[in-house]
């Protein structure tokens, strides 16, 4: 009998886990990604999706890296248009290059965006 109730809670414990693991994946299955890099070398770029901060670009590649490389920003969201803005940290000269616009971000997949001075 005791081993009897052992498997019972043992099984409901294995569901539960595999219920809650399934919720957290369909969870982020309903997202995308979005990458944010720069072709060019200069200060860190901040980056605010929907006045939001999310980061700063702080390395720059010569092509596009890919989704999630290092130095850039990702931002992760449920699929829509959202509104963003790079800002660039103040350069010697004072001036600051600035950026704005639309991107989307479309479920289970990975979109980038390179700023050029």
């Amino acid at each position: 009998m005791r081993l009897l109730r052992f498997n019972i809670v043992l099984i409901s414990s294995i569901l539960f886990i595999t219920s809650c693991e399934g919720l957290l994946d369909e969870e982020n299955n309903e997202k995308g990604k979005f990458t944010f890099w720069s072709n060019f070398d200069g200060p860190p770029i901040d980056i605010f999706v929907d006045s939001d901060y999310y980061g700063s670009i702080s390395t720059f590649y010569s092509s596009n890296p890919g989704c999630e490389a290092d130095g850039c920003v990702t931002v992760i969201l449920p699929p829509g248009i959202y509104d963003f803005q790079a800002i660039e940290q103040s350069n010697n000269s004072g001036s600051q290059r600035e950026w704005d616009g639309t991107i989307e971000i479309k479920t289970n997949f990975c979109s980038s965006l390179g700023l050029s001075p």
